[in-house]
């Protein structure tokens, strides 16, 4: 069959593939990351694809160095906010393996080669990311282009001779076809080290540029029909490990409610004022500027997350930090790996985030709800401490809270919200449905306690019967912990 036929057969199949990826209920999506040499024929494959493709449903995303804004969230942040929907396709040039596939040049000019810098860090963290997103239904396809030298400089030339394609060549792009064999160590070194069963990698010679283009396309195109399988099952998914010992103790108090001291309303006011004062005083320290805080609130309805954060946030200039308030996944965020809702809120050097609930839903109340199955709620713990260790490698704060409220108190407060109208919209039945579960909550609480609780990222448990307490616990508890950081990184 001639390539001219073969084409017109792919096309049509990843037409299908693609229509039939977009109608297919709780379909996945597909992330295509192209990687290659300069001359290889990356963007030309790309621009084939989208000839191919109905362009209306691909994004594509060439994505630089991190500029000033992006360097102020984690390194993976801005991947995650472009991962494409269910139904849809993405491409990305480089995408996380743009930086380390990248040489830079040393101090004498020479090509770095993969020992020489301390790369084992972040392909283990690309991993453990590919491996969630194909759990969460995201088809990951690595392409790697690659020519000889000879082939290489060739074309280099012929771009360089034209004034039409000249500027297709950058300097960076001739420095690393000086140093090919360098590169191409590296880049074997890359794909050999995150080659996995579930993501693998497919090397293609880019020296002729319509097998080039099948290839990628027949690759493409396997990828699609995978997607629109269910993204684990019962049968393929591994049991969740068993509880391990932290690098932290957890929490001294650890049961999920204990009594705590009544405190007066003239106590309250002064303590009050005293500790937003000294909040206030430690976000504005220079130190802070350099990094940004999360913190996540969790317990039972009528806990007082919503007051404890209000009295947090009374301290602070509006413009610092955002209220996160966290409930069931919409069909929109349903469509999306379960963490990116939560990667999409983190903030900025010298800002803080309050989560009003949080990514913690995925192991309370989907796991007592039996909202989610259980092979994917017992994986979050895996994913939650890689998500919190990442945020804390970066420099940012991450505290949770845990605020125990007993049943009794529970219901006084359900009641007492109930009488008043302006109160009244804080209980919904949702409330009560849950009220029914207290038991398995709190067990579930005790155990994501247990197996998330960390030095870079610690719960505390909050007492929460009285109000008052309960908030000046808080604030006391985020102070001390700004101040152990702050005073640490000085």
């Amino acid at each position: 069959m001639k390539h001219s036929d073969r084409i017109v057969k792919l096309r049509d199949a990843l037409l299908d593939a693609q229509a039939a990826l977009r109608t297919a209920p709780h379909a996945g999506s597909v992330v295509l990351i192209v990687t290659g040499i300069p001359a290889a024929g990356r963007s030309e494959t790309v621009h084939q694809l989208l000839d191919w493709l109905d362009p209306k449903f691909v994004t594509v995303h060439a994505l630089r160095r991190p500029d000033a804004s992006q360097r102020e969230r984690p390194a993976l942040w801005r991947y995650w906010i472009r991962l494409p929907p269910g139904g849809r396709i993405a491409i990305f040039f480089g995408a996380w393996y743009g930086d380390i596939l990248l040489p830079v040049r040393d101090a004498r000019g020479t090509a770095r080669t993969f020992d020489a810098v301390p790369e084992c860090r972040a392909l283990a963290r690309i991993r453990r990311l590919e491996t969630m997103l194909r759990r969460d239904g995201v088809q990951v396809v690595k392409v790697h282009l690659h020519i000889d030298r000879r082939t290489q400089r060739k074309r280099l030339r012929a771009l360089r001779a034209s004034t039409l394609t000249r500027w297709r060549v950058k300097p960076v792009d001739l420095w690393l076809a000086r140093h090919h064999a360098a590169v191409r160590r590296l880049a074997d070194r890359c794909i050999r080290a995150t080659h996995r069963p579930g993501a693998p990698w497919h090397v293609i010679d880019g020296s002729d540029g319509e097998a080039r283009a099948l290839t990628v396309g027949r690759v493409l195109l396997r990828a699609l029909r995978r997607a629109k399988e269910p993204a684990v099952t019962a049968r393929t998914a591994r049991r969740a490990p068993a509880v391990r010992r932290r690098h932290a103790a957890t929490p001294a108090a650890f049961k999920t409610h204990q009594e705590g001291p009544d405190v007066s309303a003239e106590a309250y006011r002064r303590a009050l004022q005293v500790l937003q004062g000294r909040f206030a005083l430690l976000t504005r320290r220079r130190a802070f500027a350099r990094r940004s805080a999360v913190l996540a609130f969790e317990g039972m309805d009528a806990a007082g997350k919503g007051g404890a954060i209000k009295r947090l946030a009374q301290a602070l200039d509006a413009r610092v930090y955002q209220v996160v308030p966290v409930g069931a996944p919409s069909p929109t965020e349903q469509r999306y790996p379960w963490l990116w809702r939560f990667w999409r809120h983190l903030p900025r050097r010298g800002e803080i985030a309050f989560f009003d609930r949080s990514w913690y839903g995925r192991v309370l109340v989907e796991r007592v709800r039996s909202l989610t199955p259980a092979v994917d709620w017992q994986r979050a713990y895996a994913e939650i401490r890689e998500f919190e260790r990442q945020l804390a490698e970066h420099g940012i704060v991450v505290h949770k809270f845990w605020l125990a409220v007993s049943r009794e108190e529970q219901l006084r407060r359900f009641r007492k919200r109930d009488a008043d109208p302006l109160k009244r919209f804080k209980v919904d039945p949702e409330d009560w449905v849950n009220r029914r579960h207290f038991a398995a909550y709190e067990r579930a609480a005790q155990e994501a306690i247990a197996r998330t609780h960390a030095r870079h990222a610690p719960w505390s448990v909050i007492e929460a019967d009285d109000k008052r307490h309960a908030r000046l616990a808080v604030l006391r508890a985020v102070c001390e912990r700004l101040e152990r950081t702050l005073d640490a990184g000085a």
